[in-house]
């Protein structure tokens, strides 16, 4: 089943649709399934009053991670059903019923197969063998994946946030058949929000981020070392500038370093940059990639030898990827189990025509000038990014991509790209990407444009791309937001039908004055958070209406400054700054530490409020 796309035009309103649909979910999930079951025969009462007879067996060869899943699943089916199960070693009698975690004897005991090379270190297994239930897969991740799906999946648990979850409370759990076999659609999976790195979020929801604080008990994670621009590191100025001013680019017939890069085609800095990677993974033998990586502005060398190279791979990736491949070959000899990546960034996004990346490094494409608006392969201004894309799914098979999912230069501003989610996704996946980072509010405290919706989304889809996305939203909304989650699909409702059907894009770096945020828009948009916070069932979801209402409250709040800052007579520019000291409190007492992305909430506000003071 393809991704139903995240379209909100077939519904009469989001805000009364999701909700419906997001109880129904609830219901299919906790009832519904199990009644099918019934009919069908072979149900497994794994709890009846509170009580259960099932043992939770190990492998004597679990690994730390099947240990930590055996634990959280004592613990939530205790949760659930005031049930608490034993976890015992298998070697001794085997109980007579039980619940396998991990590849074992007791596994293969009960004749159950499972193609454990096929599902490799994340993928897993859900099958029930009798009375037995068997979760079973890779022993990195596989294993402990598989426990957090059955009871997502099967029992109804959520984890929306690091502190928001849902944990059903049923005291008796019967089981249907169950026959399920999962692996992910990406090889590396990572929502790049801070909220996301907490590690119990990040493995309830199955992505293996290296930002995320995922420790040896949780399958540890894709880890990286110097994760990304890495050049000045290589190849450090301080150290070499002064003597050897040939290792930099030539610009305007002077070597620079300042918005330059380095000058790719000389063999000492091939050298030095190899030595100084088998020292990074000495360094960190634990990390699975070292990035060989351009610095973060254009100034590639444009030496005689350079150009040479450019002209003749048609793009400046040319040079880039021989000079990383270099670098890979002479790691692959030492470390073959290490990647090598690099990426296909602003200068060097469009693919090369001659070369191709070594087997063990990965290329990660970057659509920052994207429209982040409209799916990319229905959007005009994306055109580019998209022909660049299969040109590159072309030469390698190893492809990543670093996705953009916030306005960087105001985190808070409404930014409706979730029907662009829903669909860049599945097409990442369809041109043969083997990984995501997408990257959000990554400041401490996080607090972007709907930052925990997106999160729960991105995970879900990073997982299986054939995630019906409404779905998930709903779910999201009913189960974080309760009744308010109502008006606040709503709110997302209007947002995306004003940007789909006025066609208006949307990129990384817009202002407040984005046409989308018209008079009416923000007025609507008022009056349905209003309603929310009336809806509000506690103060804890009050807390998270307000929350998502500093979005709104943002752009009045920015125009207001902006104007007053620029022709503002001296009455306006004092209740401008009071609006602006006010607002900026709210933040801090939300926690927020950035309105945009590496300035301090403190700094924002003086470059903001300066104007205000003249």
């Amino acid at each position: 089943m393809r991704l139903a796309k995240l379209d909100f035009r077939n519904r009469v309103t989001m805000g009364v649709a999701i909700v419906q649909i997001g109880y129904m979910i609830a219901v299919c999930v906790l009832v519904g399934i199990v009644g099918a079951a019934r009919a069908e025969g072979g149900d497994i009462t794994l709890a009846e009053g509170g009580k259960s007879d099932y043992t939770i067996v190990l492998s004597e060869e679990a690994s730390p991670s099947e240990k930590h899943a055996a634990q959280e699943l004592q613990r939530i089916l205790s949760e659930i059903s005031g049930a608490s199960l034993p976890i015992i070693i298998e070697g001794g009698k085997s109980p007579r019923r039980m619940i396998v975690l991990g590849e074992g004897e007791t596994l293969r005991s009960l004749g159950v197969r499972i193609d454990f090379d096929d599902l490799g270190k994340e993928g897993f297994a859900i099958k029930t063998s009798g009375a037995h239930l068997v979760i079973a897969g890779g022993r990195l991740r596989g294993t402990m994946y598989g426990v957090y799906t059955f009871l997502e999946d099967i029992l109804g648990c959520r984890w929306y946030t690091s502190k928001a979850s849902y944990i059903p409370k049923k005291r008796t759990i019967i089981l249907p058949p169950l026959d399920i076999v999962e692996k992910p659609d990406f090889e590396y999976r990572e929502p790049f929000y801070a909220d996301a790195f907490d590690p119990d979020w990040a493995a309830r929801n199955r992505v293996n981020s290296n930002s995320a604080r995922l420790d040896e008990a949780r399958g540890g994670k894709i880890a990286y070392h110097h994760f990304v621009h890495t050049f000045g590191q290589l190849v450090p100025a301080s150290e070499y500038f002064k003597d050897h001013p040939e290792y930099y680019s030539l610009l305007d017939g002077q070597r620079k370093v300042e918005g330059g890069q380095l000058c790719l085609t000389n063999p000492d800095v091939l050298r030095i940059a190899t030595e100084t990677v088998f020292r990074w993974i000495e360094e960190r033998p634990d990390a699975t990639i070292f990035s060989v990586s351009q610095n973060d502005w254009y100034g590639s060398c444009q030496c005689d030898a350079c150009k040479a190279v450019d002209a003749e791979e048609g793009s400046p990736s040319g040079a880039l990827l021989r000079f990383v491949n270099a670098i890979a070959a002479e790691v692959s000899k030492k470390y073959p189990d290490k990647l090598i990546d690099t990426l296909a960034y602003q200068y060097t996004e469009k693919p090369p025509k001659v070369t191709r990346p070594g087997s063990n490094v990965r290329v990660r494409l970057c659509p920052i000038f994207a429209c982040e608006f409209h799916p990319y392969e229905k959007c005009e201004q994306n055109a580019g990014f998209v022909e660049n894309l299969r040109g590159w799914s072309k030469v390698t098979d190893n492809l990543y991509i670093w996705h953009y999912n916030t306005d960087f230069a105001n985190y808070l501003m409404p930014f409706p790209d979730l029907d662009e989610l829903a669909s860049s996704i599945p097409m990442y996946k369809r041109s043969g990407v083997k990984g995501l980072f997408t990257q959000g509010n990554y400041s401490p405290g996080g607090g972007g444009f709907m930052d925990e919706l997106k999160a729960f989304l991105i995970a879900k889809l990073l997982w299986d791309v054939d995630t019906n996305a409404d779905r998930v939203i709903a779910d999201f909304l009913v189960g974080y937001y309760g009744k308010a989650g109502k008006p606040i699909g709503e709110f997302l409702r209007i947002l995306h039908a004003k940007v789909r059907d006025d066609h208006i894009h949307g990129h990384i770096y817009d202002g407040v004055d984005s046409a989308f945020l018209t008079p009416e828009i923000i007025a609507e948009s008022e009056r349905l958070f209003d309603e929310a916070e009336r809806l509000a069932e506690n103060p804890e979801v009050l807390e998270r209406v307000k929350h998502a209402r500093l979005s709104v409250e943002y752009v009045k709040v920015m125009r207001e400054v902006l104007g007053a800052g620029a022709s503002g007579t001296p009455d306006e520019k004092a209740a401008a700054l009071k609006n602006l000291e006010a607002f900026i409190g709210e933040c801090e007492e939300d926690g927020i530490t950035q309105l945009n992305e590496g300035c301090p909430i403190r700094t924002r506000f003086e470059q903001l409020a300066a104007p205000l003071r003249k």
